[in-house]
């Protein structure tokens, strides 16, 4: 879809909102996240709180490019795997309530998934089950569209092997997360988005956060997009019950950052289980993920669906959190958090300049760059995917990205740092081998 915006609104679609503290310095990341706007690199939100006290927040861009509607504080984006920590919550919640144990095994409510006596709730919830994640696998982008019974869900599944024994290490799959947030409806007699409701959103007065469902701008959702053709052009919408405890969550900047701090700060369960919820191994917890700032760590997720990258992160030593949603980006969000993260902490930070031209590639042409393509130094095989006239990128066991096709036969994937270089211009390219280029790493490919 094609879409065109007046160059009126295109002049000013940002907003921004301060608190007296350190004014000077949020006018620093206020200059760098209007650069990003700028440049068509970024549209969503940043916000940062010190406990309950916001002290900056910053929308930018468009809830719906169609409509014009211009984001603001309520505008709801979906948040992907960050879901995780709400469903852990309410696990944590369940547990304190005497329903179930961090030593219940999965075989209690689903014996037929692989390895389920020796499953228990422990390893779902930090990673440690082995169960595959049904979200890398390569046929998963052609599920996305669909509405999923939970039936169905459950026979696709049965038929994923283990990829290694429970307890045995930690290794990120969301279907870990699919599956507690079942055993939630199960032991609650209701759904999630009622459990979610009872147990998180009402006690925490978190009131622009829900369980999700088709997009509508009325009720303040934001639709997604991919910069594609020099415009920003409206995403497909997964169809959540694909997702629902490890996905289906839509939320504010502000909503993140309140529901962090009271996740935290022993605001949602017993202290008794407070030490459980915040133990990590292998970098994962309950529900969270630790992260490296600098020489400080701090405890969050990161999540993305359709064109929505998202990520919290909260500091215990000092109860800094910081919450960056995106509905259209074409530049790294980690990037982002870690800059506002060095102006909140009064680090240096480089402001980000930009070159080269997006252009248009024939589909016939990209239709011949699909394929499987393997290096003699590069780990994983790379497999280039055509679908809705975007070229998609994918390596074994993660999720597949769109490429942005540039100028001279190049394709990148800015938001981590790839580019493809193919050999030629975008109308006569030599499709059977280009080089990657990522993170300071040069890696020639061949098809096979």
């Amino acid at each position: 879809m094609k879409i065109t915006i007046s160059i009126l609104l295109l002049l000013y679609v940002c907003h921004t909102e301060l608190v007296a503290q350190k004014e000077s310095n949020w006018k620093q990341l206020d200059n760098y996240l209007e650069i990003l706007e700028q440049n068509k690199r970024f549209m969503g939100a940043v916000a940062i709180y010190k406990g309950e006290e916001r002290l900056y927040e910053y929308y930018c861009g468009f809830a719906s490019v169609d409509e014009e509607k211009i984001a603001n504080y309520q505008t709801r984006y979906r948040i992907g795997s960050i879901t995780n920590m709400y469903t852990a919550g309410m696990i944590h919640l369940l547990i304190s309530e005497g329903k179930l144990s961090m030593e219940t095994t999965l075989s209690e409510y689903y014996p037929q998934i692989p390895n389920a006596r020796l499953i228990t709730i422990s390893h779902l919830l930090t990673h440690r089950s082995g169960l595959r994640n049904y979200v890398a696998e390569d046929d998963f982008l052609f599920k996305t569209e669909k509405s999923w019974l939970k039936g169905e869900l459950m026979n696709m599944l049965v038929h994923y092997p283990s990829d290694f024994q429970p307890g045995e290490k930690a290794v990120f799959s969301n279907t870990n997360y699919l599956l507690l947030g079942f055993i939630v409806d199960r032991i609650t007699e209701t759904d999630y988005a009622t459990s979610l409701r009872k147990y998180i959103t009402k006690p925490y007065l978190l009131t622009g956060t829900k369980y999700g469902g088709e997009i509508n701008t009325a009720n303040r959702d934001a639709h997604s997009y991919v910069f594609r053709n020099r415009q920003w052009e409206e995403l497909p919408q997964t169809d959540l019950s694909l997702v629902r405890g490890t996905g289906a969550v839509v939320s504010t900047a502000r909503d993140l950052n309140l529901f962090a701090q009271a996740l935290f700060k022993k605001r949602t369960i017993s202290a008794s289980l407070f030490d459980s919820l915040m133990f990590v191994n292998d970098g994962y917890g309950s529900g969270m993920i630790e992260y490296t700032y600098r020489d400080r760590k701090s405890l969050g997720h990161s999540g993305s669906i359709d064109g929505f990258q998202s990520h919290i992160s909260f500091f215990p030593d000092d109860s800094v959190s910081i919450a960056v949603l995106s509905n259209g980006i074409n530049y790294s969000l980690s990037e982002i958090a870690n800059t506002g993260l060095n102006i909140c902490y009064g680090y240096s930070y480089v402001l980000p300049s930009f070159s080269g031209r997006t252009t248009k590639v024939p589909t016939f042409i990209l239709e011949q760059l699909e394929g499987n393509y393997i290096s003699e130094l590069y780990p994983q095989k790379l497999s280039l995917v055509l679908k809705d006239s975007t070229l998609y990128a994918q390596t074994s066991g993660h999720v597949a990205y769109p490429l942005t096709p540039y100028e001279n036969g190049s394709f990148r994937f800015d938001p981590v740092g790839v580019e493809i270089k193919f050999e030629g211009d975008n109308n006569s390219i030599i499709v059977d081998e280009f080089v990657l280029y990522q993170r300071g790493g040069v890696f020639s490919f061949v098809k096979e």
